[in-house]
């Protein structure tokens, strides 16, 4: 080795304290590390009181005729809209996205408005579901938390909205990894803000583990799925996926254009009660040619785990009832501003279109394409593929399904080209201003946080101060 290359071999030596960067960690575990333990353990809180609430209300009103029993939840959710609380219209995910660019609007009370108005929905048998409101209660509470710790600008503040989305999520899903992917994704059409999946998922899990130890760890969706994937079977998956893509196209255009129609022609207070007098309407056209258990009212998880158990066989007139039904029914009440949301409603369309692919193609695969439907739908409808693809896997235990399920969303999301159930979806992160979120190893000026380990990388740390970098690139996720 001559005298040159001795000297480049030493300039190439790094030291070994150049692996660690303790102040960027530092900064990042004492501000949102504790603060996700704590969101993650009031947001399971909340979402137990939610599903006792649910069932509560549920009890209620048992055995009255389903047929017109919605028309109490629309008229608490008009009734709750006239007196001024607007927060509480239809899915919450799209207020939480409203909300989250003026977190000061979102406010402490929108998590228990929220709450109490979606149990009356669901109770009432209105065909909407409990994760989209879970999205905004958790915003609510994770922006409570937020202020009462003492951060007051808003890009930390919608980190903590991020953080307390994704653990309602995770908590009433049962799907830790799906809530957290989830609260990051469904902001965007094509992009999604992984730069907080620490702390993200940290709350997340958190909420999941207060929400099964008081409501059992098994999974929402209990089916018996025995599936192995070969090449016979991957034109049908594609074909599912592209026929998924197409009914989220016409879900999200037929929700759209009856909420235009109904914001043009009806005062605010009264499109609960018309958008839950349709919702009547079909739930009892529906009855009239199907047996009560099969029925679009409330959830609608218990008719999905009935129709892909095995020995039963709908004729396909029935499930393409149950799904065009569904979607009808859940559009007219979601976009009359009645207080729930559209992923149940997703799912429950996904499932009936993935059960006619079963009877059709492959009858001994009949559960296992019900959740690919599921998925397909879920994914094209609220622009979340990644999310999505997780989220169906835990909430139904079906791993085996990985491969078939990352196929059928891709197609279905690929061909919805962007439509969505979500207004105030952007496209992607560049449509944000810089600085939007806060970076995470910078602290709140007014917070003193006390001692901090010198930074084994001042150039990291440099770049950390640089307002022109975005922050993911400076992430830990």
């Amino acid at each position: 080795m001559n005298k040159e290359e001795r000297q480049e071999d030493l300039a190439n030596v790094k030291p070994l304290r150049q692996l660690f960067h303790f102040s960027h960690f530092s900064h990042f575990y004492r501000l949102y590390v504790p603060a996700s333990l704590l969101i993650g353990v009031v947001c399971g809180l909340f979402m137990a009181i939610f599903q006792y609430l649910i069932d509560l209300t549920t009890g209620v009103f048992f055995g009255l005729p389903v047929y017109i029993v919605p028309l109490l939840g629309g008229g608490f959710s008009g009734l709750m809209i006239y007196f001024g609380r607007r927060e509480i219209e239809g899915s919450g995910i799209s207020k939480a996205i409203e909300l989250t660019h003026d977190p000061q609007d979102l406010k402490p009370s929108t998590a228990l408005t929220k709450m109490v108005t979606t149990s009356v929905s669901i109770g009432t048998g209105n065909p909407v579901g409990r994760e989209g409101p879970a999205v905004l209660i958790g915003a609510a509470l994770g922006n409570y938390i937020g202020r009462r710790v003492g951060y007051d600008d808003p890009s930390h503040l919608r980190v903590f909205i991020m953080m307390g989305s994704a653990a309602c999520t995770a908590g009433i899903y049962k799907a830790p990894l799906g809530g957290a992917l989830f609260a990051s994704e469904a902001p965007y059409k094509r992009d999604a803000r992984l730069g907080y999946f620490v702390p993200t998922v940290l709350a997340a899990i958190t909420s999941y583990i207060i929400f099964a130890i008081i409501y059992q760890i098994d999974p929402l969706l209990s089916l018996q799925i025995d599936f192995t994937l070969t090449l016979e079977v991957i034109p049908l998956v594609l074909l599912l996926g592209a026929f998924a893509g197409g009914i989220s196209i016409f879900f999200s255009v037929f929700l759209m254009a009856t909420r235009n129609f109904f914001r043009l022609k009806l005062p605010n207070w009264a499109d609960p009660v018309v958008g839950s007098l349709f919702a009547c309407a079909i739930l009892f056209l529906v009855g009239l040619w199907l047996d009560p258990q099969y029925t679009v009212a409330g959830l609608g998880y218990d008719v999905i785990e009935l129709i892909a158990s095995p020995g039963t066989s709908l004729p396909i007139t029935a499930l393409l009832l149950l799904m065009i039904g569904k979607l009808s029914a859940s559009s007219f009440v979601v976009a009359g501003r009645v207080s729930g949301g559209v992923l149940a409603s997703s799912i429950f369309v996904g499932a009936m279109l993935g059960a006619v692919f079963g009877q059709l193609f492959a009858p001994h695969h009949l559960a296992a394409f019900v959740v690919l439907g599921m998925g397909a739908v879920l994914a094209a409808t609220t622009n979340t593929p990644v999310a999505t693809t997780v989220l169906i896997l835990e909430i139904s235990h079906s791993f085996e399904l990985l491969i078939p399920i990352a196929i059928c969303i891709c197609v279905s999301y690929l061909l919805a080209g962007g439509t969505s159930l979500y207004e105030g979806q952007k496209v992607t992160r560049d449509d944000e201003d810089p600085g939007y979120f806060a970076r995470i190893n910078v602290q709140p000026e007014d917070m003193a946080l006390g001692f901090f380990q010198d930074d084994a990388n001042p150039a990291d740390h440099e770049t950390s101060r640089n307002p022109g970098v975005d922050d993911e690139s400076q992430s830990l996720g």
